[in-house]
């Protein structure tokens, strides 16, 4: 029997400008339409499933803030203004920035949308300035432009269920500031389901939520500044080196204090910021209280020595090496870690969208169950541990439905497959054996800084 271990990493920074109050970007928000809700939602359909959701501490505050109508961004301000209303300046932002969606799967299916972004940057607009864009959409235009914004990303449960949507996307165009407000009403309907809802999966046993460091600047440049001469030893450093492994304990801290308040219990497991270590981090980790972390392959590649290879039809060659969780650390402060396979995640994250959802998710079981079968033969018949792990929220833009088919695709396959179980990432690390006494310190982005 297989084991999947898949981690959906829900990140975004800290957006909120502290001197003005306000979150200079929308993304927070926009994804929590789309992507946070529904992500942990759909599971409720596969019951048998088990994932880990990865949910940074300055993403949860920022939701938190929004469902409460505490926070204020500029695109939102303006998305609510009545559109005759608008100074010039305000609806020339409204041109410039409201179209900020794929437009292949966000903006091509709605024609009133795609109608109003061809009026931007077709022949009469190339060129110019937004101001000047601007000046050529009506009142009413820009309404329906105040609309698409926000109703392009809206949640595909809501998109196929709610009356109150289902009848602005069938009105398509002509919209009103009423309409406006009844969108308003279903984005913060969203915003407040979020962080609960993750609560519920997680009673049910189905989920477990893990956490980051509470800000996003690598914890704390891992302790030492000194550790990027052991990836890049002839580099210019600081003139003055930074060594504060206190402020990554305190990061450590606000997190696990955070979840606790959020969910009732701290987390075991941990999401380094871009899965980023060093032998200086791990003591911090295991004295914060955390029993698991994860980063990526390549981090295990150049810790053990050998690299990691696949062959012609893509299937890991080193898979007794990868496919088992470790312990990293000398006595005293030891966490078990997972380390992902780059090339599997890689599929999910950057190739499936071009697939049918069916032979996506198809290739994927294929994948993971031939890796398992050549590990089990290789080991006398050990069980495989793959580590699945990637981005929560943004390759879903590039999918067919917001990847709601592919996803379906993939649990269902999952779920029915007699040689694979889904696990959680405690579950997965919980057979540790191997030791790593020393860590490379890198990145999962080609596994340095």
């Amino acid at each position: 029997m297989t084991r999947v271990a898949l981690l959906w990493h829900m990140h975004q920074p800290f957006y909120q400008d502290l001197a003005t109050g306000e979150h200079i970007l929308p993304w927070v928000r926009l994804h929590a339409l789309k992507d946070y809700w529904g992500m942990v939602a759909l599971l409720r359909e596969f019951p048998a499933i088990k994932v880990t959701f990865n949910l940074v501490p300055s993403l949860l505050v920022q939701l938190e803030a929004f469902a409460h109508e505490e926070a204020r961004d500029r695109h939102l301000e303006l998305s609510l203004k009545p559109a005759d209303r608008l100074t010039e300046e305000e609806r020339a932002f409204c041109v410039e920035h409201f179209f900020h969606a794929h437009r292949p799967r966000m903006i091509e299916p709605y024609p009133r949308y795609r109608e109003l972004l061809e009026r931007r940057g077709g022949e009469a607009g190339a060129g110019l300035s937004a101001r000047t864009q601007a000046s050529r959409f009506s009142v009413d235009e820009l309404r329906d432009l105040q609309v698409w914004h926000k109703l392009a990303w809206i949640d595909p449960f809501y998109l196929d269920g709610d009356d109150r949507v289902r009848a602005l996307v069938a009105k398509g165009r002509g919209f009103t500031e009423q309409d406006k407000l009844t969108l308003r009403e279903v984005e913060l309907e969203l915003l407040r389901k979020v962080i609960p809802e993750y609560a519920a999966a997680a009673a049910r046993g189905q989920v477990e939520l893990s956490t980051s460091p509470f800000y996003h600047p690598i914890l704390p440049l891992l302790c030492d500044t000194d550790v990027y001469l052991r990836t890049h030893p002839e580099s210019r450093m600081p003139r003055a080196r930074f060594r504060h492994p206190e402020d990554a304990a305190e990061q450590l801290a606000r997190a696990v204090a955070l979840h606790e308040r959020l969910f009732g219990q701290g987390p075991v497991g941990l999401w380094p910021s871009e899965g980023s270590v060093s032998d200086a981090m791990v003591p911090l980790v295991a004295e914060a209280g955390f029993r698991w972390m994860a980063t990526d392959e390549e981090i295990l590649a150049r810790t053990t020595g050998p690299g990691f290879t696949r062959n012609a039809d893509g299937h890991l060659e080193q898979r007794t090496a990868l496919y088992r969780p470790y312990i990293v650390g000398r006595e005293g402060g030891t966490v078990a870690c997972g380390f992902r396979d780059h090339a599997l995640s890689d599929l999910i994250g950057f190739s499936y969208a071009s697939w049918s959802p069916e032979r996506a998710a198809g290739d994927f079981i294929h994948r993971v169950v031939e890796g398992g079968r050549r590990y089990a033969a290789e080991t006398d018949g050990a069980a495989a541990t793959i580590f699945i792990i990637l981005d929560g929220e943004n390759a879903w833009e590039h999918y067919d439905g917001q990847g709601r088919p592919f996803l379906r695709a993939l649990y269902g396959g999952l779920s029915e497959h007699p040689d694979v179980s889904t696990v959680t990432m405690s579950e997965a690390c919980a057979t540790a054996a191997d030791a790593l006494p020393s860590i490379f310190p890198g990145s999962w982005i080609n596994g340095d800084f």
